[in-house]
């Protein structure tokens, strides 16, 4: 409850609260007992009312210091209210009146009083807010409830009482009329609280009330033994104050955050409950007039009683049935709109799926074609119908060039419903109906239903005019190949034979000329058979001779070729550490190290270093080749992109730099054809890392030697971030950005 204490610690302690007052109610049960004397029994009694009105107030004390707002106020008011009971206790006692013969008007006013403060402090509590038919309903149900009790009092006490307040014992009007009216207001108060409030708050304001009730009983009960002339203190009547101010305590002691708010709980629960507990109340009222009542002066006070009972119960029914009802149809009209829209937005999709070129289609965790989109079914020539409810594996994979049929479990579907495995633009032969097969490309996912794979969606596009194009494509390059490249080199010797005066003097300006137009045409030539190069490798029909090599030989190979052009760049070139025997075509990765070389030299600042090596990975099944220069950088958005074709990073330098813009692209084709896989670090203005990995010569012949393949995943996955063994060839001022991608060498910079 103290905002000092955490919400466990207050568990722990209302836990604590609990076993202890219910401890010493069994006490006080035994010590009021008709065994024992009767001075013992009034000594306890007074004693056990002392000590539980005294630890109540305590506590109500603490919680009033430990809360806010209203409910400050609230608990403020019931700590005065227990204060004004026990200080009237206690003048009793030390007076000693007898309540029967010698009743105290002190302690009959401080009663009185606390009994109308704690009626003050129960109608401050706040509560939930409720607007409208809510707090009609509210009303109507402290009515009905406060009028049931009422009629309970009226026949229990109310009878007895009136007819003792002209009595022999003289009793006054304030302890036989006022008390008990005050009670029975408590109660209903009590009662009209519980039924209120919400949330959190409600179990505490529950027990306060219980403990009212008990304490109210008990002051019905003394008053009515007193009219009758019966009472005397230690009987176990007594124990209903014990309980009621015990109870009262440990409802202050409820936990309780501090800064809580009272809010609407779940309406057809608080309803229910609501219901039960005003309809409970009318019950024990009807149980009480039947079994009690005598016929007496009050009975016209209860039949008007119980008419407002009945109407208050009948208007509270009518209006529940009309708020039930409305919102009956509120519902309804919810659930025809949110069908609607399930409807449009099924047509939606429908119409979608109908739309779209691309074959689509469905299939459960057992590989069966649940749906089919309509361009599907057409490229397919199979009607839809026929289709669903078929395997799709099975129907219209093509097999493989020998006549045997693949595997489903190797089969993309398999992957995307077993594993969660996408598969996106991959290449594969489907079989129409009529035994025609044709190329697709695909793209498969899983579906997944609340973390569950329930099957697997395929979209398929053939891509049989592509390969027409690829064709006509490859044609085109053989043209080129043989009928561009012979005349150019022809052209290319006369441009030569005019540079260099052997066909007569030129004048200094036609030697210019010429002179551009010879490196023209060479940059040309170098163009075409980049081209040629970058399709041959990528097609396939370039052949691999792979052979073991150790790996400082290539390395001192390509550094041999472009010393001469570092010399000239004023650059200086250095070969470190190169250890590991690669399985490659030697020519091809020198080729592949010439061009990372000669983008880290003519980027490189005079002065400068370009660093080559090679380091054997810790798995020992690839060698790691890197290219380090201390030149401009790559920006971090375009180091993705620089193994892409013609691409340059910075094109305004491009034709004093000279390139094609295919070297990194011939690099790349060149690396995952052995294998492995190239990739760049980069910060700008600090230097560019290219480096690239290849199979140790130990390992199985790749399936790229001689045809294009997936590079092997344990050899070409290059980290988000530098691996251990990377990073310790970084340069210590570089924070490379990395790409998984291949990266460009500086040529596309």
């Amino acid at each position: 409850m103290s905002t000092s204490l955490s919400l466990g610690a207050q568990r722990r302690r209302f836990r604590a609260a609990v076993p202890a007052a219910v401890a010493f109610l069994a006490v006080y049960a035994v010590l009021l007992a008709p065994i024992l004397s009767r001075a013992t029994r009034e000594a306890a009694s007074g004693l056990g009312l002392m000590m539980a009105g005294t630890t109540t107030t305590l506590a109500l004390a603490v919680r009033a210091r430990s809360s806010t707002g209203r409910r400050r106020m609230a608990w403020c008011w019931l700590t005065a209210a227990s204060t004004v009971a026990v200080l009237g206790n206690v003048w009793g006692t030390i007076v000693g009146n007898d309540p029967v013969t010698e009743p105290s008007a002190v302690v009959d006013l401080s009663i009185s009083v606390a009994l109308a403060l704690s009626i003050i402090g129960l109608l401050s509590f706040p509560t939930a807010r409720r607007r409208g038919r809510d707090l009609v309903l509210l009303a109507l149900d402290g009515i009905v409830g406060g009028t049931a009790v009422v009629i309970i009092a009226t026949v229990l006490v109310y009878d007895e009482l009136l007819g003792s307040v002209d009595s022999s014992f003289g009793q006054p009007l304030v302890s036989n009329v006022l008390i008990p009216f005050l009670d029975v207001a408590l109660v209903t108060v009590g009662l009209f609280l519980v039924l209120r409030s919400r949330g959190e708050g409600r179990p505490a304001l529950a027990l306060v009330a219980l403990g009212f009730l008990l304490y109210a009983v008990a002051d019905l009960t003394y008053a009515v033994r007193v009219s009758q002339g019966t009472f005397a203190w230690g009987d176990v009547p007594d124990l209903g104050w014990i309980a009621g101010y015990l109870i009262i305590g440990v409802a202050a002691w409820y936990p309780a955050r501090p800064d809580f708010e009272e809010v609407e709980g779940s309406r057809a629960v608080a309803d229910a409950r609501d219901t039960i507990l005003v309809f409970g109340a009318v019950g024990v009222a009807v149980v009480v007039q039947t079994a009690f009542s005598s016929g007496g002066g009050m009975q016209r006070a209860q039949v008007v009683l119980w008419l407002v009972l009945g109407l208050a119960a009948g208007l509270r029914q009518v209006l529940l049935t009309l708020d039930n009802t409305q919102l009956r149809r509120g519902l309804e009209l919810r659930v025809e709109e949110q069908t609607a829209d399930l409807r449009r937005m099924a047509r939606r999709t429908e119409t979608l799926l109908t739309s779209v070129g691309d074959g689509i289609y469905g299939v459960d965790p057992a590989g069966r074609i649940t749906w089919v989109n309509p361009s599907g079914a057409r490229a397919l020539g199979h009607p839809l119908d026929e289709l669903v409810g078929q395997r799709a594996h099975d129907l219209f994979h093509a097999p493989g060039v020998d006549g045997t049929a693949f595997p489903y479990e190797g089969c993309y579907i398999a992957e995307a419903i077993s594993s969660r495995t996408v598969t996106s633009a991959e290449e594969d032969v489907y079989v129409r109906a009529d035994g025609d097969t044709f190329p697709v490309e695909i793209t498969a996912s899983p579906l997944v239903d609340d973390e569950t794979v329930t099957g697997a969606v395929v979209v398929f596009r053939d891509v049989t005019q592509r390969r027409e194009v690829d064709r006509m494509k490859n044609e085109f390059l053989s043209v080129v190949s043989h009928e561009l490249r012979t005349p150019l080199t022809s052209i290319r010797g006369s441009l030569g034979l005019l540079a260099g005066g052997q066909l007569g003097e030129l004048t200094p300006r036609a030697t210019s000329m010429a002179r551009i137009a010879l490196e023209s045409s060479e940059r040309l030539t170098r163009l075409i058979n980049d081209i040629l190069d970058l399709e041959r490798i990528e097609s396939g029909t370039r052949p691999m001779e792979l052979a073991p090599a150790e790996a400082r030989t290539v390395v001192e190979a390509a550094a041999a070729e472009m010393d001469a052009m570092a010399r000239g760049a004023d650059v200086r070139l250095e070969v470190g550490d190169a250890a590991g025997e690669v399985l490659v075509d030697a020519d091809r990765i020198v080729q592949t190290l010439t061009n990372l070389l000669n983008n880290a030299i003519k980027f490189s600042p005079a002065g400068g270093r370009v660093v080559l090596d090679a380091v054997l990975q810790p798995n020992g099944k690839a060698v790691l080749f890197r290219v380090r220069d201390e030149g401009r950088g790559i920006p971090e958005d375009q180091i993705a992109t620089i193994f892409d074709r013609f691409h340059q990073v910075d094109s305004s330098d491009a034709r004093q730099k000279g390139g094609t813009g295919l070297g990194l692209a011939i690099s790349r084709g060149i690396v995952e054809r052995h294998g492995g896989r190239i990739w760049a670090e980069s910060q700008p203005g600090e230097g560019t890392t290219v480096q690239f990995t290849l199979p140790v010569a130990h390992r199985a012949r790749p399936a790229g030697a001689t045809a294009a393949a997936r590079p092997a995943p344990d050899l070409i996955s290059p980290p988000t971030t530098p691996s251990t063994d990377q990073s310790v060839t970084t340069p210590p001022t570089t924070t490379p950005v990395t790409t998984p991608a291949p990266t460009p060498s500086q040529e596309e910079r």
